[in-house]
């Protein structure tokens, strides 16, 4: 007898034990899921909160129809934050307009074959600042519709012949590296210096850097290009005229350039950091389209 209540004693006390670290892991678990579930729903909010201010936002720029965009006009100054109160959140915006590089999406004519001739000068000389000239070619090749070999092309099995969403999808060619799309010390900002996936048919000739400029023509110098830039700090460039206007640019290049530069954007992007009362703050990177409606990108 004493023997079974013995056993009986251990088996309640092994019981009890069990049922007390189920309870207490059940108690850990459900603090944990509540803790998780309040994290991602301050996630959300400030998230709401970024996003109320990009609608607000995008509205402002859609409202701008003046033909140009540029850092002179006080709602993409670089130096100056929109402030949006939303509820119990604070908003700061700077936008910046984009179109300020080659589009890649222009470099060929809408039956995605044939090169754009506007920007075949512009994209061998990329690739002759990458030091790399004979893939200038080889990346068309990979995104045209074709499987066409063209004069100093490629045509190879993991060619995808469509157009990228974004440069990293040229990692697929063997001789495109991070180094090739992002930089290195020789050569800093790599393919992305020169030329992006956002953005329309045209450049933006009040906001592209000057390096973009000068690799349009190569009439165009780097000189030519800085003269633009600096131009354009005080004096908007609204239409041709305007970039004639420009001390030193040879006039003549106004026509041979008119269906790659432009003077207004299609694309921005905002810079959004939304904080609240307890000091907490989230940023977040949004790219959109003038007119359009949500957001292109979205990185937080």
């Amino acid at each position: 007898m004493r023997k079974s209540s013995g056993f009986i004693l251990v088996s309640v006390m092994i019981a009890s034990a069990t049922l007390l670290t189920a309870a207490t892991a059940f108690a850990w678990f459900a603090r944990t899921e509540a803790r998780a579930e309040a994290a991602r729903e301050r996630i959300y909010r400030f998230r709401n909160a970024a996003q109320i201010a990009v609608n607000i936002m995008s509205r402002r720029i859609a409202e701008d129809r003046n033909g140009y965009d540029g850092p002179t006009e006080s709602l993409y100054d670089p130096y100056e934050h929109v402030k949006l109160e939303i509820g119990d959140y604070t908003a700061e915006v700077q936008i910046r307009p984009l179109n300020d590089k080659i589009p890649i999406s222009g470099l060929l004519l809408p039956d995605g074959v044939t090169p754009r001739s506007e920007y075949e000068t512009a994209w061998e000389n990329v690739w002759e600042a990458l030091e790399l000239p004979r893939l200038a070619w080889e990346v068309v090749d990979f995104i045209d519709a074709d499987t066409d070999q063209r004069l100093g092309g490629a045509e190879r099995d993991t060619n995808i012949n469509r157009m990228i969403s974004d440069l990293s999808e040229l990692r697929a060619m063997p001789e495109i590296t991070d180094g090739v799309l992002w930089g290195t010390d020789e050569i800093p900002g790599g393919l992305a210096r020169y030329v992006t996936v956002v953005g329309g048919e045209k450049i933006n000739v009040n906001v592209a850097a000057p390096e973009v400029l000068a690799v349009l023509d190569d009439a165009l110098t780097p000189s030519h290009a800085r003269s633009i830039a600096a131009y354009r700090l005080v004096n908007p460039i609204k239409d041709m005229e305007g970039l004639r206007n420009v001390p030193g640019f040879p006039a003549s290049l106004t026509t041979k350039l008119a269906n790659i530069i432009g003077f207004e954007s299609t694309h921005f992007l905002l810079s959004v950091k939304v904080s609240d009362g307890a000091g907490s703050v989230r940023n977040y990177r949004v790219v959109v389209e003038r007119g359009g409606s949500g957001a292109y990108s979205w990185e937080e």
